[in-house]
């Protein structure tokens, strides 16, 4: 999906000249699991959650600025959205295809698995599902604290009831089998997108094994199963690298030949040598291009840090 194709949705959905249809659920944690029930609502609250639904919406997706991205580039950390698809190997909203069969109502007793929010808007057979987490300082916890309402003239009375908090805020929308989010850690940590990441990032090795570029990938393995996900973040961008559809003949001829990389690699035959975690991190570097020169002042860049580095002689 490009980024126009997802303004040109959001439009469409929200602001075509027909009303739109809107459903409220909770999500609720139940053990391991996700569940849904509708959160019952009133006809002003509706349009109040529709008028914040299209104010957000304009500011998140429709913006001049707004920019979608690859799932495949999240390692960059930029201020866009990435869209995520779903796949037989990672559905963590496929729960959603059964929203019409769900009759349970969100109760006040329910708050404690709280989640958050899931907005369901359509305009006939098209939809959209946004998604609002609830953090612990969006819930009113009575049995801890003392909350009162203004009731009649000037006094005040205790609160009786739970309020239910909406925030001026859209942390996920779903559209078809694409998840859109610049909330990466929401998604991990409560949507399983980090064994998706490790499984990606195991998979492009397995790619990389089969090219038999490489004397041994076990330093990979090692790499990917760090506490963090940085280094598998760094794998799933090198999926899609152009450099692994070289010839590998071509390839390694222009790497020792490189005035970036002719270093960096030792070889044994005709594979490159990987013993330490530094070995990783300048073969993937390689394989994602890194080294950008700038045809306007002639400066050679680390490109996703944009860090200058020293100058050195063209490739011959």
């Amino acid at each position: 999906m490009t980024t126009n194709e997802l303004k040109s949705i959001i439009s469409h959905i929200l602001f075509s000249e027909q009303v739109y249809g809107l459903t409220v659920f909770t999500c609720l944690k139940e053990e391991t699991n996700l569940r849904l029930k509708k959160l019952q609502i009133t006809d002003i609250l509706k349009t109040s959650i529709k008028n914040l639904l299209e104010s957000v919406a304009t500011a998140m997706f429709l913006a001049e600025e707004t920019e979608l991205d690859s799932a495949e580039n999240i390692a960059d950390n930029r201020k866009v959205l990435y869209e995520i698809a779903q796949t037989e190997l990672y559905t963590p909203f496929d729960y959603l295809n059964d929203y019409q069969h769900i009759t349970d109502t969100y109760s006040e007793s329910d708050q404690k698995n709280l989640v958050g929010y899931f907005f369901r808007v359509n305009r006939n057979d098209d939809a959209i599902w946004f998604f609002q987490a609830v953090y612990p300082m969006s819930v009113m916890d009575r049995s801890k604290m003392l909350y009162a309402i203004l009731s009649k003239g000037e006094t005040y009375t205790t609160l009786k009831k739970e309020i239910v908090r909406i925030d001026q805020r859209l942390d996920i929308a779903i559209i078809g089998n694409s998840i859109i989010t610049s909330k990466i850690e929401l998604l991990q940590r409560h949507f399983g997108f980090e064994d998706y990441v490790r499984s990606e990032a195991y998979s492009t090795v397995c790619e990389i094994e089969a090219l038999n570029l490489l004397s041994d990938t076990e330093k990979f393995l090692d790499f990917i199963n760090k506490a963090k996900l940085t280094n598998a973040k760094k794998l799933m961008k090198v999926k899609n690298s152009p450099v692994l559809k070289m010839d590998k003949v071509d390839l390694f001829k222009r790497l020792k030949r490189h005035p970036r990389y002719q270093d960096k690699f030792k070889y044994d035959g005709d594979t490159i040598v990987i013993k330490t975690q530094k070995d990783v991190n300048e073969f993937i570097k390689m394989l994602n291009d890194d080294i950008v020169r700038s045809d306007l002042t002639d400066q050679e860049y680390d490109s996703p840090s944009k860090q200058p580095l020293e100058p050195i002689g063209k490739v011959q």
